[in-house]
């Protein structure tokens, strides 16, 4: 019986040893989350209002923000929370007691919600508990019904790289709010301006840079998109100096290879001399040759086709202890839904933008 091809050995499971090393590996792959988890900061703005401690202290917005908060993700329980809640409090509601989050197969956001965190003007004017949220998020959702310009330096920050800010295309909108709520009233569209501000010396990564108009129906996925992109491109951006930024895909499927470099079994070829060709042979090529080259294709494509059911497979069977979000999705709700499929950055050299 003639040896199993090398790419075909290549395929097969790995019967991993029972030993400490072993269950310290699975213990570092099961915290490693099977979703790319990014938090983004939605905040209101009052009409009129232009300081920052006024701003963070509302806990309600208009009728269409409220819309378009329904919209942008699922209303999430965070007390006892398995999932992570980017820094909110799963323990004592003190950051609220719910939270915004969307997710799809690969990708979770969870919103930081101004007007969802509780307010106590008397122990915290300055709403510096809200603050220490939205001033680590590298993005922030503006929605603007002060009637004025928004600026950039509203929410002094190091970390907010982007806001993207929606403001009414007219003042009338809200005259046409207050007319819908008589009966019998027909209910107009309102539009938005959307556009995306970065911090100076942040590249200009959004084509909503220059102002875009969008339906309120449409307004809540263009803009959980945008921010999905800005965050994405936030965390390469912000691990620039190392030279790459490693997704947690990424990072699970470095774990799976260590696991195969180190247990996997080790070839080697052994070169043995093939006998000169005949006089015959050296025109045509010989049976046996045509032979092992239909196999060597054979199994070629084999190999193409269970290198990514492989790990897929393996992948499902080394984490099943797992308890992240993925896997474990909280009883309260099911975070998220799948309206689009979002483009995500694995690894990336930005060292040209230092």
């Amino acid at each position: 019986m003639s040896p199993v091809p090398q790419s075909f050995e290549s395929a097969r499971p790995i019967p991993l040893p029972d030993d400490d090393a072993v269950d310290r590996a699975i213990r570092v792959f099961d915290r490693s989350s099977s979703v790319d988890s990014h938090k983004v900061g939605v905040i209101y703005i009052g009409e009129g209002q232009e300081n920052e401690a006024d701003i963070l202290a509302n806990v309600s917005g208009s009728s269409d923000y409220t819309e378009f908060l329904n919209n942008l993700g699922t209303l999430t329980k965070l007390k006892g929370a398995t999932f992570n809640t980017q820094g909110l409090d799963r323990e004592y509601d003190s950051d609220g007691q719910y939270t915004f989050c969307w997710r799809d197969r690969v990708t979770e956001i969870v919103f930081h919600v101004t007007t969802q965190m509780p307010t106590n003007l008397e122990r915290d004017p300055q709403c510096t508990l809200k603050k220490r949220h939205i001033g680590n998020d590298f993005v922030n959702i503006i929605f603007n019904d002060s009637g004025k310009p928004f600026m950039f330096d509203t929410f002094p920050s190091q970390f907010n790289y982007v806001n993207i800010v929606i403001t009414p295309a007219s003042r009338a909108s809200f005259i046409a709010t207050r007319t819908t709520d008589r009966p019998g009233a027909t209910s107009g569209q309102p539009f938005y301006r959307v556009q995306v501000l970065s911090k100076p010396g942040f590249p200009e990564i959004s084509p909503a840079s220059e102002t875009k108009m969008v339906s309120l129906n449409a307004l809540p996925g263009f803009i959980r998109l945008l921010a999905l992109n800005a965050s994405v491109f936030s965390h390469v951006w912000n691990a620039r100096e190392g030279g790459e930024h490693i997704s947690s895909w990424s990072g699970r499927l470095r774990e799976i290879k260590r696991l195969r470099e180190r247990y996997g079994p080790k070839t080697t070829t052994n070169l043995v001399p093939s006998p000169p060709p005949t006089s015959s042979s050296q025109n045509q090529p010989s049976e046996s040759s045509r032979s092992s080259s239909s196999v060597r294709d054979s199994f070629s494509s084999l190999r193409r086709t269970s290198v990514a059911t492989f790990f897929t497979s393996t992948s499902e069977q080394t984490s099943h202890r797992s308890s992240t979000l993925s896997t474990a999705p909280t009883h309260d709700t099911e975070v998220g839904n799948a309206n689009g499929v979002n483009p995500l950055v694995e690894s990336v050299d930005f060292s040209k933008w230092a």
